[in-house]
């Protein structure tokens, strides 16, 4: 495989410039925003990662590179980089511990001070500490009663560990199981507006694609954004993964037969607000077409606590499965996850931390947030 990046003032061009080096198979493996010098200053720029097998570079313009294992190698520590990134439940997060009772000054290390050590006194900052990431307080004093049944195992060195054992045994997660069959999986993501729906469909099927090997098609029936059906088919072109569009209800069952030959197609909605019930059920009637596998309600976590829970009723028309929350890079506190989850026992499957497609999303994993909620944290 061989691995190159093009940098180019739109998407567009970067995929052009990708497409006459490396031909039509090549595959897209990573997308950002740069920025560039040109003789009028700084601008930004578009950098796609992209990469194609040896035996489908076009022969008259590269040597063939069967006899560069390196470039082999190179390339699969590129896939198991990025499915470390998204999958692995070590994550790097600069700490786990709660802030000092100052809360404007940071996140601190907790004082160890195994002389005058008062267990009370401890539980006291921890329900302050979860109470300041707002976290509903029925869940903090499920907390600090679980705390209670360890007293006697607990010290200064462990006692954040037991907390955020504690908020773990609180969060459902699940898989998002990936398979060939004779019938093609059908997947489709539902939210509000703007809360990154679009992206996520993105990342997920390149992780699809380029992960697992699936032959990945989408639907959109994203018609009334402007522009949705243009950014889904920009990133069709980069990725080299088909798309169609559904106008109407009736189109849904005739798209999906021309994707028989895939594995896995994922339905791009448009976002709706979930207080327009028309617009909700406008979109459930394209659905309702075809028989969907599993619904995936897509949440922002910058949203409060309230307006999820709102988000997650009001949605309930579409019998979905999962949650996925967006926007962790730029939520000041993670408590409203937790308070929805508690709430309502729908299992996490993704978090998305930026914009980077497909390297910003990370598989849930319940200590992983139970972290992230105590400390305010989240890693990239």
């Amino acid at each position: 495989m061989q691995i190159k990046k093009f940098v180019a003032p739109t998407l567009k061009d970067a995929t052009v410039q990708m497409k006459s080096e490396l031909g039509d198979e090549a595959i897209i493996l990573g997308s950002r925003m740069i920025v560039g010098d040109n003789s009028s200053g700084k601008r930004k720029m578009f950098e796609i990662t992209a990469g194609i097998d040896n035996i489908n570079l076009k022969s008259n313009r590269h040597e063939i590179l069967s006899n560069k294992p390196a470039e082999e190698r190179k390339f699969e520590e590129e896939l198991a980089l990025l499915k470390e990134k998204i999958y692995s439940k070590q994550r790097n997060m600069n700490s786990y511990s709660r802030p000092s009772k100052n809360f404007e000054s940071g996140i601190e290390e907790l004082l160890k001070k195994p002389d005058n050590f008062s267990l009370d006194t401890e539980l006291d900052e921890i329900a302050d500490v979860l109470s300041y990431r707002e976290v509903n307080k029925s869940i903090i004093k499920n907390v600090i009663k679980q705390l209670k049944g360890y007293d006697k195992l607990l010290k200064p060195d462990n006692l954040d560990s037991y907390v955020i054992s504690s908020i773990s045994s609180m969060i459902p997660t699940g898989n998002f199981e990936l398979f060939k069959g004779k019938k093609a999986q059908i997947v489709s993501l539902v939210g509000p507006t703007g809360v990154g729906k679009t992206t996520c469909i993105a990342k997920l099927a390149v992780i699809a694609k380029i992960l697992n090997n699936i032959k990945v098609g989408l639907i959109s029936i994203d018609t009334y954004r402007l522009g949705a059906i243009d950014q889904l088919k920009i990133f069709s072109d980069i990725s080299n993964i088909e798309m169609l569009v559904a106008y109407e209800p009736e189109d849904m069952s005739g798209l999906v037969n021309k994707f028989k030959d895939k594995d896995l197609i994922f339905i791009d909605t448009a976002g709706r607000s979930q207080k327009d019930r028309t617009h909700l059920e406008t979109t459930k009637k394209f659905l309702d077409k075809v028989h969907v596998d599993k619904t995936f309600l897509v949440l922002s976590s910058t949203h409060t606590t309230r307006t999820l829970q709102d988000a997650v009723e009001k949605f309930g028309i579409f019998n979905y499965n999962s949650l996925i929350f967006t926007k962790i890079d730029e939520a000041a506190v993670f408590g409203n996850l937790l308070n929805v989850v508690t709430n309502y026992n729908y299992p996490v499957i993704f978090l998305s931390n930026g914009q980077v497609i497909p390297d910003d999303i990370i598989a849930a994993d319940p200590e992983f947030i139970a972290k992230m909620i105590y400390s305010g944290k989240a890693a990239k």
